[in-house]
């Protein structure tokens, strides 16, 4: 399905989560269900894949704008006026919509291998410079981290030292969120300094992802972003006491 570079760009970046959409010639999106995959072409021909979650049919532009809100909707306005003048103002658009009513496509993003690591990047460097924070006490932000688990969400976290010793690891705080949402297998980190440049986890990291499954030690870290080098927790940890705990089960 092609979109403009907008469009295409906006949904890559979370910021538009719903597609609008008429019937054409070659487009009945009555015959679209949930669960169904489309894929997002732009102008380079670098496609997306993001999978439907939910479709709502509407007589109007100005009715799916109303109940739908601006927010996630529109790629190059938040404005209902505007929205509803750019919508109508497509290729067949306005009379096919008269006659057919329009969809509004709800979309999730799909991760894919070839950009996987750029994501968790740069879901790390967004988190940095939230938390980036610091007072007489204690320094957040310096290190970020992320995390992509089985199940294929993200979590993130910083690095918080404090005064007094009781900071926390940037990945043990990802972590922590992930298990504080119910999953505990990761399969890729990204750690980042405050440069923007690749980490590896210290050795507490390490131990902490190691102990949470059986599967951990295959758990992929990112060494060098341009290149894409990673490097397995097994080949850090070659020799773990807990193996033969594991064996012994």
């Amino acid at each position: 399905m092609d979109l403009n570079d907008r469009a295409f760009n906006a949904i890559q970046a979370r910021r538009k989560r719903v597609e609008i959409r008429a019937n054409t010639k070659n487009h009945d999106y009555s015959k679209y269900e949930v669960g169904d995959v489309i894929v997002f072409k732009n102008s380079k021909s670098n496609t997306i894949n993001c999978k439907i979650t939910e479709i709502n049919k509407y007589e109007s532009v100005e009715e799916l704008l109303m109940l739908e809100g601006t927010k996630y909707t529109l790629s190059s306005t938040n404005n209902y006026e505007e929205g509803i003048k750019s919508i109508n103002s497509l290729n067949g658009y306005e009379k096919s919509i008269k006659e057919n009513g329009v969809y509004a496509i709800h979309i999730e993003y799909l991760y894919s291998d070839e950009n996987i690591w750029d994501e968790l990047y740069n879901k790390a460097v967004e988190k940095q410079k939230l938390c980036d924070i610091s007072n007489e006490f204690f320094d957040a932000g310096g290190v970020s981290s992320a995390i992509l688990t089985k199940s294929g969400n993200i979590y993130t976290g910083v690095c918080i030292d404090t005064s007094c010793s009781l900071g926390m690891c940037a990945e043990r705080n990802a972590i922590s969120t992930m298990i504080t949402n119910g999953e505990f297998q990761i399969e890729k980190v990204v750690c980042i300094g405050s440069a923007g440049n690749c980490m590896m986890p210290c050795g507490a990291c390490m131990e902490y992802m190691m102990q949470l499954s059986d599967e951990s030690e295959n758990i992929e870290i990112l060494k060098d972003l341009e290149t894409k080098e990673t490097i397995k927790l097994k080949e850090l940890i070659p020799v773990w006491w807990g193996k033969e705990k594991q064996i012994s089960k």
